[in-house]
């Protein structure tokens, strides 16, 4: 009995023990919390517009700008001239690039000149009875007539009843008809239009060509051109004769070219312009790969800033009362870590730095 009074007086003091500190802990209050307001601290710029230089940058290869591919237009041997028909070999202007055997058309052309001087001749009884104010200037003209050599132009007949006759004799359709045999024997020598160098030569001595044949291609060194493509966005910018510094590869050479044409064509896959810029220099060579900066026209009421300040490539944030908002703006062109942008007044507290998270209506403080 004793034992079991013990234990129920044990479980009277636990339970009250449990009890007591319940009420206790009740009793206390939790603290108010206080609501906190975070404020963001950004920087910012005050925006000042004006004239901002644009450097286009962009590369390509230079050309000759006095060039011509050399094409065969008859057929024949190439035969070898004075000078061997190699890559390398230079040519004064006027000398043999290409000859070609011409020797049978040519003999098929000197007998065609020595029957249309026949043909004269037995017109001259004629005309010094029909026509004796036009004898001595046929007469002359006949013994100008050289075989061997391209016929001199026809005279003039003096009255039209004269030229009925010339014509009846089939004196003008022949002479014509030997002209067009002479342009195309002259085709069988081609001649240097320039001093220059061939730099590629696709035939050799012996070899018989054909009509539409590539033979070579010679160049005048010394003017180059370069072919530029540029985002078509960037056309307006661009001016007739501005500078561009070109620099070769390892940056060991410079030159200063002038911007000659500009094609107003948009390519439709790429949307880039053709421009064309000579530059005159004996160190460049044909193909040689250039690095090019355009000066082109400043853009004005515009300000530079950083690529990772825009939002969606078409806005940026300024702040007003103490909060964030988005600005809509242009960009008007694109460098490699910064924009040229329009749009910001001048005055606006423009974001000179991104800030993570940032969201239009935030509160922001500004850190001067």
């Amino acid at each position: 009995m004793r034992k079991v009074i013990i234990v129920i007086s044990g479980l009277v003091i636990i339970g009250l023990g449990v009890w007591i500190n319940g009420m206790l802990a009740n009793s206390k209050k939790e603290p108010e919390k206080k609501t906190q307001h975070k404020v963001n601290s950004v920087y910012v710029e005050t925006a000042k517009n004006e004239a901002v230089p644009v450097t286009i940058g962009t590369s390509g290869s230079v050309l000759a700008k006095d060039r011509m591919e050399i094409f065969a237009e008859v057929t024949g041997v190439f035969e070898s001239g004075s000078k061997a028909f190699k890559a390398g070999t230079s040519f004064p202007a006027g000398s043999t690039l290409i000859r070609i055997n011409d020797d049978e058309f040519r003999a098929s052309v000197v007998s065609q000149r020595a029957a249309f001087k026949n043909t004269i001749t037995a017109i001259l009884a004629d005309i010094r009875f029909d026509y004796p104010n036009s004898f001595s200037m046929w007469n002359d003209y006949l013994n100008s007539i050289d075989i061997e050599k391209n016929l001199p132009s026809l005279p003039k007949a003096k009255t039209d009843q004269e030229a009925h006759y010339i014509t009846g004799k089939n004196i003008s359709s022949t002479y014509y008809s030997i002209k067009n045999l002479e342009t195309r024997l002259s085709k069988y020598r081609i001649t240097a239009p320039y001093s220059g160098v061939l730099v590629s030569a696709e035939v050799t001595p012996g070899t018989l060509v054909s009509p539409g044949q590539k033979l070579g291609e010679f160049i005048k060194p010394g003017v180059y051109e370069l072919e530029l493509n540029v985002n078509s966005t960037l056309k307006d910018l661009l001016v007739l004769g501005k500078e561009v510094n070109l620099t070769n590869i390892d940056k060991s050479k410079s030159w200063v070219g002038k911007v000659a044409r500009i094609n107003p064509q948009v390519n439709t896959s790429s949307q880039t312009v053709q421009i064309f810029v000579e530059v005159k220099a004996k160190d460049l060579n044909q193909g040689e790969f250039v690095e090019a900066d355009i000066d082109a026209q400043d853009v004005v009421n515009a300000i530079e800033v950083p690529r990772s300040l825009l939002v969606n490539n078409e806005s940026v944030y300024v702040v007003e009362n103490n909060q964030l908002r988005l600005l809509p703006i242009k960009v008007v062109y694109s460098k490699e870590n910064s924009v040229i942008i329009q749009g910001v007044e001048d005055g606006a507290k423009l974001l000179s730095k991104p800030f993570p998270g940032a969201f239009e209506g935030m509160n922001v403080t500004i850190i001067e």
